[in-house]
């Protein structure tokens, strides 16, 4: 008895799999494009920020070379000066640290070393995309700085377009980057 209805289970359920797979196939569809779209906006977002680090730590150095020549010209001047410690940011007065922070030509020379670090890496060899636009390039120094700081900064920010695909009526996302470094400066 118990046998005759497990072949007539079996019987009956021929066409289970073919209904189960027609339900379950655009279900699946729909998570590979939302997963898909998602690694897509992860990896602009993780590229761009990375991008965007290093080219205000590239221009921060421009900062320390300053930092440096400030003190080697003091130390090389008449009377020479004598350093208060091995600690170049030790060795700058108030008078100095404005310099740094609002003289143009050291403001200038900062933004234009952060744009030259983004055009040169920001290129589809380098993030092995070419679908990508960057647009809207912000970047401010010093960045929320006063006097008394302990440390100035770089801010940058910019707007990376990513194709977005499989999902209708949306072809393109906007992905804001926000990239900072720091450098002491007191």
């Amino acid at each position: 008895m118990f046998t005759n209805h497990l072949k007539n289970l079996k019987r009956n359920n021929s066409g289970t799999i073919l209904v189960i797979v027609a339900v379950f196939l655009p279900i699946a569809l729909i998570l590979l494009a939302i997963s898909l779209n998602l690694g897509t906006l992860y990896y602009t977002k993780s590229a761009f920020t990375s991008i965007g680090e290093t080219a205000t730590a590239s221009a921060l150095s421009l900062l320390g070379d300053e930092m440096t020549k400030i003190v080697d010209d003091k130390m090389h001047a008449t009377p020479p000066y004598i350093p208060v410690s091995p600690d170049v940011w030790d060795n700058l007065t108030d008078e100095e640290r404005t310099f740094l922070t609002t003289d143009s030509t050291i403001v200038n020379e900062i933004k234009s070393a952060v744009i030259e670090y983004l055009n040169k890496n920001i290129t589809s060899e380098s993030i092995m995309r070419n679908d990508l636009t960057v647009h809207d390039i912000e970047i401010t120094y010093p960045y929320n700085y006063h006097l008394s700081d302990r440390f100035v900064k770089v801010h940058l920010e910019f707007k990376v377009t990513a194709p977005i695909s499989l999902i209708k009526n949306m072809s393109n996302k906007e992905v804001l980057i926000k990239a900072e470094s720091q450098l002491r400066i007191k």
